[in-house]
């Protein structure tokens, strides 16, 4: 049977791209091996989320005398590992499901199996060919292997909803939001871990300014941080120079490499991630490739807007430029960037003002005893319009699609700052980080 399109991978960017397509009347089929959702909705993105907010409600409750409730034992409190998981899989379970209706809803075919790109057009699945005129390559990435290191020793992220127990002294190896959010994960628990980072930076893309504050905050946590990228592994010890670090088992958070299908012809790849255009198209016509496979950004909605950009190509719409994408960071508390750092405006000669305002004076997150954050503005100097923004809070990674909705739109300080913001909120921070670029802050002192 022949298809107009054809999906292979049906995470964020397949399975958003297979509805969009659908949507437009387009003959769509999307092919997967394993998962409704991917990695993001079955392992990843929805399931990590829902297992940190049960170690952030554990976490809280420890503080509920300071909230005048009395009468809980911090001593009998535990953390039920099975039922956390659980409740975590209900979710996936309610997500897939809504999935699967809206595919079915705009005539949209899964077919589950192992795709091997056979030709420019052609696709087998389990001895079925199928032909189809465009194809989406949209399979995704996983952490790095490990090398070197007993496989019985090593948690894989996509394995750990397998564990019957978490372990009590993990050795976290890995850089960036997922190792950061599985230290902390730990840290809520009260479990003793250590984090490697095999480089020289954990949180790589960042603004400095950031991982300065994450640095400082692990190290007032107590949280043992290492960098390093000569390590040996004998045993359970992990040797680094002259410091021995023991651990029961180890957590894979590594950097990510492309997950590839068998393909023929191969799309032309660059540092393993296949090399697309500004409309996500390989140097084969019509095979595109969005997400993680793509390397330009390890991001579940960077994922989905990309494959929006890929239908809308189809129909005669092209991209209007690079959209700002959010970088999230679930961890406590939340943290989130958009748009260009400060290193970035420098190399770019751009002349530029910063403008912060801290959560300490921000009433909303006083009275949630949340205050702990700021709210950080980079903005082109002459005109105000806004560049990048930072912030560090509660509901940072909610609150950081106001910054991207103004800079969409290439807003300004000025209109950021004249922007009524309900009272009492966590986003007047953002508000008053305005009127603090302008020289007149409310509420700064």
């Amino acid at each position: 049977m022949k298809y107009d399109l054809a999906i292979i991978g049906a995470g964020p960017g397949g399975y958003v791209s297979a509805i969009r397509a659908g949507q437009l009347g387009m003959k769509t089929i999307i092919i997967d091996k394993q998962y409704v959702g991917g990695m993001c909705l079955n392992w990843g993105c929805i399931p990590t989320k829902a297992l940190l907010e049960s170690a952030k409600l554990y976490n809280r409750i420890l503080t509920a005398e300071d909230f005048g409730i009395t009468g809980i034992d911090p001593k009998a409190l535990k953390y039920d590992w099975p039922k956390a998981k659980t409740r975590a899989q209900s979710v996936v379970s309610k997500l897939t499901k809504g999935i699967e209706y809206l595919w079915k809803k705009n005539n949209v075919e899964f077919l589950k199996g192992e795709a091997k790109l056979l030709s420019a057009h052609e696709i087998e699945v389990d001895n079925r060919v199928i032909q189809a005129e465009n194809i989406i390559i949209s399979t995704g990435s996983k952490p790095r292997k490990l090398e070197g290191i007993a496989p019985e020793l090593i948690i894989e992220l996509e394995r750990m909803f397998d564990l019957d127990a978490l372990p009590k002294k993990p050795l976290i190896i890995g850089m960036g939001p997922v190792a950061l959010e599985t230290v902390e994960f730990y840290r809520m628990l009260g479990i003793p871990a250590t984090l490697l980072v095999p480089g020289d930076n954990l949180l790589p893309g960042l603004d400095p300014y950031i991982t300065s504050y994450v640095n400082k905050k692990l190290k007032k946590a107590k949280i043992p941080v290492i960098y390093s990228q000569d390590f040996v592994i004998e045993g359970k010890i992990c040797k680094v120079g002259d410091k021995e670090i023991a651990f029961d088992q180890i957590v894979n958070a590594n950097w990510r490499t492309a997950i590839l299908p068998e393909m023929n012809p191969l799309p032309e790849l660059e540092n393993g991630f296949i090399k697309v255009n500004n409309v996500y198209q390989t140097n084969v016509p019509n095979i595109y490739a969005v997400g993680d496979v793509n390397g330009e950004s390890y991001l579940a909605h960077a994922a989905s807007a990309q494959g929006l950009v890929v239908i809308n190509h189809f129909k005669g719409v092209e991209p209007e430029g690079n959209k700002v994408i959010p970088i999230n960071i679930y961890a406590v508390p939340e943290i989130a960037q958009i748009g260009l750092t400060e290193p970035e405006l420098v190399e770019q000669g751009i002349d530029f003002k910063i403008s912060e305002f801290s959560l300490s004076a921000n009433g909303k997150a006083l009275a949630e005893g949340n205050a702990e954050g700021f709210v950080r503005i980079l903005s082109e100097k002459k005109y105000g319009e806004v560049l990048g923004v930072q912030i560090v809070a509660s509901d940072a990674t909610d609150m950081i699609s106001e910054a991207g909705a103004l800079m969409q739109i290439e807003g300004t300080v000025y209109e950021l700052a004249n922007t009524v913001h309900a009272h009492p909120t966590v986003s007047e921070a953002l508000m008053e980080a305005g009127f603090d670029w302008l020289g007149e802050p409310i509420h700064k002192g």
